[in-house]
């Protein structure tokens, strides 16, 4: 195990669920189904999870858990406010959910094969959040075909 992938893989677990938990609440913003925003409180607590723990390891191996950047913050809530100009329909906002969660799911796996002596905890996280991402995919699908709003 090298302690600087670890490192390394911990910061990105921090930084997508950090992003992650942004996006969700500038969407938040604009939902008006229930269900679906009871779906996405849910994904921002799992999320929240994810960060909490690899923060506390990143704590444990003496460094600092890195926040969202907030150029990066700024940048995510212009992308959400501007694809939701045209229309907040549930299905559109469950349609940028998941492309959220494919790209995050995405850099996670990116990142799980960069910094592949991270050891086993943090690899496992990772994957778990993986697996997380993907999940999410098949519950937001529900949403976005919903198209008789």
């Amino acid at each position: 195990m090298s302690e600087n992938d670890e490192d390394r893989l911990l910061h990105e677990i921090c930084r997508n669920s950090g992003m992650g938990v942004e996006a969700i609440q500038q969407v938040l913003k604009d939902v008006y189904d229930e269900e679906f925003a009871y779906e996405l409180h849910a994904e921002a607590g799992k999320m929240r999870e994810f960060e909490q723990k690899a923060g506390e390891r990143l704590n444990q191996n003496g460094k600092e858990a890195g926040k969202t950047k907030p150029m990066a913050a700024k940048m995510l809530k212009s992308a959400v406010k501007m694809r939701t100009v045209v229309t907040d329909s549930t299905s559109h906002m469950a349609e940028l959910m998941q492309k959220g969660n494919r790209r995050g799911a995405e850099e996670l796996k990116k990142a799980i094969h960069k910094y592949k002596d991270a050891g086993v905890y943090a690899t496992e996280l990772a994957r778990d959040m993986v697996d997380f991402e993907e999940d999410n995919l098949k519950k937001l699908a529900r949403f976005k075909d919903n198209r008789n709003e």
